[in-house]
């Protein structure tokens, strides 16, 4: 078995209080959970703009590894595609092997 796991930090630019980054970050999740049958987790941001910065965490199960790097960079993608409200700053995927 094959893990892969990816950690991507945004920033939603037209957020201005928690509730706002709360309504990007669950439709987010909503829709990479549905498409990509991963799972996603939110990270707590702990610098002073709060209420802009959003990390996300999401795993995968495969028995091959170049699936599940494939599976992550097409996550990746699919965030960049279809939310022009948030910018990508910056993500990192790893596959853990032999688990």
């Amino acid at each position: 078995m094959h893990v892969g796991i990816v950690r991507i930090a945004l920033r939603v630019r037209d957020s201005h209080s928690l509730k706002d980054r709360r309504q990007v970050s669950r439709s987010l999740i909503q829709r990479i959970r549905g498409r990509f049958n991963v799972s996603v987790a939110q990270e707590v941001a702990a610098d002073g703009d709060a209420w802009q910065s959003l990390t996300l965490l999401a795993s995968c199960v495969s028995s091959d590894p170049n699936h599940a790097d494939v599976v992550l960079n097409d996550l990746v993608g699919f965030i960049e595609r279809t939310r022009p409200d948030v910018e990508l700053l910056h993500y990192g995927a790893e596959v853990i092997s032999g688990v």
